[in-house]
């Protein structure tokens, strides 16, 4: 690009919500038979499925299924994608500036996500693996195998977090030991161990969830560690904060997000290192900047809780701001937006998942299968569908993938 570009309505970062701000805008704006030309912008040229990353590292997803092509999407649309990082924003004068040069917008949907949370910890950063994107999932996934592949017969691996996506990561890590590295590397020894400060795993949950989730990951063979701190993270090892020391070959850091607003935008549009939002999604200092996902602090009326940082949330914000931004343009009114979870649904390996309802807590393979069902039902267009629900079944009855790709060598 490397110009000014204009945009009608400029989205940036292709996450869940971003990606649902897209696809809600482009439906309405061609029922309502509206002008205004979409601008998305990601320093990536897809968008990626989050919920599925942990599965991307273990190898039973392929990152095909959870990634989906930004240029496809826009493709015979009127619409535009610019592969570019988002630097810095400036609500005054509504102009972005990029790696690619400036765009201006007549709105912006900031859904630029958040970071990785070290907490200040030597080591963590240098040393420890995360799966908050695609590349980190497939980078996981490769040093495991890479691993087993060495002369070695010990690997240890620690999970440090016990939160949701650290329990989903050790339960789908136990899953592949358990079921395919004791068949195909038989002289391996793989221990898991994951690490929590806390005295309990999956604190968001009920109380019932919490035990089904301890019961399955201590059945799997997965180590817990309670009321247990990282003092620092070393290339094969972790010092524990009472000074003993845990062998770690890989360590997957999955302990905290951090907050990511200040990179983007002024001081003053900051509360906390996010931004914080009105009832409609905008924020109070710049009625046309919107916030979508983990980047915001918002609540709803009458509450003190933030809405979560998770793949739900941001999904319903998206639909909400497009369908805000469309009664704007039509000088028309919304109620504010309201935020209801409508259940949690979380996979423990293959086959076993935890699915909460309010006060009902599923286990087994009915919620493993529903949270599997639902992403299906989220993927666009019928014959990505069909190719998931394929390609997944057909992974049940065989191994998970376990071939590395050696990409510094010459052929």
């Amino acid at each position: 690009m490397k110009q000014k570009l204009h945009a009608d309505i400029l989205i940036l970062g292709a996450g869940i919500g971003g990606y649902e701000v897209y696809r809600t805008l482009n439906k309405l704006l061609r029922r309502r038979q509206l002008n205004q030309i979409i601008t998305i912008v990601d320093r990536d040229n897809y968008f990626t499925f989050a919920p599925l990353l942990h599965e991307v590292a273990s190898g039973s997803v392929e990152p095909s299924h959870c990634a989906i092509p930004l240029r496809e999407i826009v493709y015979k649309t009127p619409h535009q994608f610019i592969k570019a990082e988002a630097l810095k924003i400036d609500p005054k004068k509504k102009i972005v500036a990029t790696s690619e040069g400036n765009v201006s917008y007549d709105y912006c949907v900031v859904g630029l996500g958040s970071g990785v949370n070290f907490f200040g910890v030597p080591g963590a950063a240098q040393y420890s693996h995360t799966i908050r994107t695609l590349a980190g999932a497939a980078r996981l996934h490769e040093t495991i195998i890479e691993k087993l592949e060495d002369t070695r017969n010990i690997t240890a691996i620690t999970v440090v977090g016990g939160g949701l996506s650290g329990v989903e990561v050790a339960g789908q890590l136990a899953h592949l030991i358990k079921r395919d590295f004791k068949k195909l590397y038989p002289g391996d020894i793989v221990t898991i161990n994951l690490v929590e400060l806390g005295s309990t795993l999956a604190t968001q949950t009920p109380p019932k969830a919490q035990r089904s989730i301890i019961r399955r990951l201590t059945k799997m063979g997965v180590r817990l560690h309670f009321k247990t701190a990282v003092k620092e993270v070393a290339a094969d090892t972790i010092v524990l904060k009472d000074g003993s020391r845990m062998p770690s070959d890989i360590t997957v850091w999955c302990a905290g997000i951090e907050n990511a607003a200040a990179r983007y935008l002024p001081e003053d549009y900051c509360e906390r290192g996010r931004l914080p939002v009105t009832a409609c999604l905008t924020s109070p200092k710049a009625t046309t900047l919107y916030g979508v996902g983990d980047i915001i602090l918002g609540r709803n009326a009458g509450s003190d809780t933030p809405y979560p940082p998770l793949g739900e949330a941001a999904h319903v914000q998206g639909k909400y701001i497009a369908r805000h931004i469309i009664s704007r343009l039509r000088n028309k009114k919304i109620k504010p937006f309201y935020f209801k979870s409508k259940g949690t649904l979380m996979p423990i390996g293959e086959r076993y998942g935890v699915a909460i309802f309010g006060n009902v807590v599923l286990t087994g393979l009915i919620a493993w299968w529903l949270r599997r069902a639902v992403y299906i039902i989220f993927m666009p267009g019928l014959i990505f569908k069909f190719k998931l629900t394929l390609n997944w079944t057909l992974r049940l009855f065989g191994f998970n993938d376990i071939i590395t790709i050696e990409q510094n060598k010459k052929n």
